[in-house]
């Protein structure tokens, strides 16, 4: 009798769809293993904002940077910005001319206590920006930008510190004026990625703030005054400037319904949706 030599063709068909199977039921395991570790990443690089915010209050008898200047040394174009983004400064966080990693002399107040940061953009983002930006300044002017590297996405509340005129009433300057370090952040981070039943803008610069004075007032007469009760979109109080982001674990169909991770002023980080952003923002 002679021997078999190799495998029939319904052997092979029970191989492949066994295959087949396998990686149906892996895939979604080595996804959700793929994010974790992402989002744990991002989680490791605000943690360094934390450090960051602390050095910078003790080295200046508590008071905040302001947050425009957070990572640049101006808000005048840059030479290396020529012809980019209109009038606008808006294409910096996707800009890889002015990457701070590589263009340290760029820097502002904040950059010599993050330089260490190992990132200054959550993994999980650079993924989702590299494949395709929705930004609306980037559909505008994306294509004046010579060198497209998402690497920030990371940007300061504006309600602390801030040197804006528009803010001067929400504010505080002076990390002692916080009353609750534990349930305000520092740092969050934005996309940009625009509902505008919740959000005017997307991210576009280091200043991320909810809205100016009068919108602030505005918000806490409807709700009582009651920080908490602040929130974005229809159910809430109206539409805000900024939002924290929420791209992860975002539900299908919903690319904002999930969370962004917020560094708080008591040296935690922890994510949280974008109805949360003004509480959490509020420093007073």
């Amino acid at each position: 009798m002679r021997e078999k030599n190799g495998f029939t063709l319904i052997e092979l068909l029970v191989v492949i769809a066994i295959i087949a199977l396998l990686m149906g039921i892996l895939m979604p395991a080595l996804s959700k293993a793929r994010d974790l570790a992402m989002g744990a990443a991002c989680r490791g690089n605000l943690k360094n904002y934390t450090l960051a915010i602390a050095m910078y209050v003790d080295d200046n008898e508590g008071k905040f940077c302001d947050a425009h200047k957070c990572y640049f040394s101006t808000l005048d174009r840059l030479p290396v910005e020529a012809g980019v983004g209109g009038n606008h400064l808006h294409l910096r966080w996707c800009n890889g001319d002015i990457d701070l990693k590589s263009h340290p002399e760029y820097g502002g107040s904040l950059f010599p206590y993050i330089a260490d940061a190992r990132a200054f953009i959550c993994p999980t983002y650079k993924r989702l920006a590299v494949q395709n930006s929705e930004d609306q300044f980037y559909q505008a002017y994306g294509t004046t930008i010579q060198n497209y590297e998402p690497w920030y996405n990371y940007t300061m509340n504006a309600y602390v510190g801030s040197e804006s005129s528009s803010v001067r009433e929400s504010r505080v300057v002076n990390i002692s004026e916080v009353k609750h370090p534990a349930t305000t952040f520092s740092f969050t981070e934005e996309s940009s990625r625009v509902d505008t039943a919740y959000n005017a803008s997307g991210l576009n610069d280091t200043f991320m703030v909810p809205g100016d004075d009068s919108m602030v007032q505005g918000w806490l007469s409807q709700v009582g005054g009651n920080p908490r009760l602040v929130e974005p979109g229809p159910e809430g109080v109206g539409q805000f400037w900024d939002v924290i982001a929420g791209f992860h674990h975002a539900p299908s169909g919903n690319r904002l319904g999930g969370k962004g991770n917020c560094a708080f002023l008591d040296g935690h980080v922890s994510a949280h949706f974008r109805r949360e952003t003004f509480f959490l923002a509020w420093p007073k």
